[in-house]
């Protein structure tokens, strides 16, 4: 039995416990707030304060419970553990349980707003960013910037926000079988018929969230970062290798 410790978004919570409660291994789930992706060099930071933070011999891996994520994962280096993420751009890819299930969404439906009962349970007021703009309702969102920003700019930025929308055609929920998100789906189908969209349910697959934190990597769908390397986006379908960095020692 390994001793793992994963580090992920809490927009995919409901998908790792799930997951920890059927792992052969003892699994420590550590969430950090989707609002994080909204700044990936913050996030970056986060990310690599809480590897370090890892003490040698605390765990057998660190799993990254994230995709590339903007490059928020980029350039994490591995110290003195292992580090495991899954190849993939985004949550998205987590949710549909394949690269090859999510390319051929997007080759269908290129402009899509994402939902999904872990993302729209744990969204922050007046968010703006995460699985795709405009999942917060319109006069809600419109609200939170007035009293952040004032009047004028918050006229501007929904004027901003409702050009970007026009690129978009659909409304997706993903059912990932996992609690009850029927009011969430609901807000997808209002947001649909709101902006003019088709809307679709698609049902999610757990399999590759399973698998990482099962400890089922193959080379093919995982990364693994030996100690001593770091994360690096290779622009092409791998999308991260590993490596090698100079580490000081203290």
């Amino acid at each position: 039995m390994a001793r793992y410790i994963a580090l992920t978004c809490e927009a995919l919570a409901r998908s790792v416990y799930a997951a920890a409660a059927t792992s052969p291994h003892t699994v420590t789930a550590r969430f950090f707030r989707q609002g994080l992706h909204n700044s990936p060099k913050k996030l970056r930071r986060t990310l690599q304060d809480e590897i370090d933070a890892i003490q040698p011999g605390e765990c057998d891996a660190i799993l990254l419970a994230y995709g590339l994520c903007g490059t928020s994962t980029a350039n994490l280096i591995a110290r003195h553990t292992p580090i495991v993420m899954p190849r993939a751009h985004d949550c998205i890819t987590l949710y549909l349980g394949s690269r090859e299930r999510y390319q051929e969404q997007f080759e269908r439906h290129p402009g899509t707003y994402w939902y999904s009962t872990d993302y729209m349970e744990r969204q922050e007021p007046g968010s703006s960013g995460g699985l795709g703009a405009g999942m917060v309702d319109d006069a809600e969102q419109y609200e939170s910037w007035v009293e952040k920003y004032g009047q004028e700019t918050a006229d501007m930025l929904r004027e901003e926000m409702r050009g970007w929308m026009s690129h978009y055609t659909r409304a997706a929920f993903i059912d990932t079988g996992l609690g009850d998100g029927s009011k969430y789906e609901q807000k997808a189908q209002e947001k649909a018929r709101a902006e003019g969209w088709t809307f679709e349910r698609i049902v999610g697959d757990r399999r590759l969230m399973t698998a990482l934190i099962h400890g089922d990597w193959n080379e093919q769908e995982f990364l693994v970062v030996p100690p001593g390397h770091m994360i690096k986006q290779t622009g092409n379908e791998s999308i991260v290798k590993a490596a090698p960095v100079a580490l000081t020692v203290a």
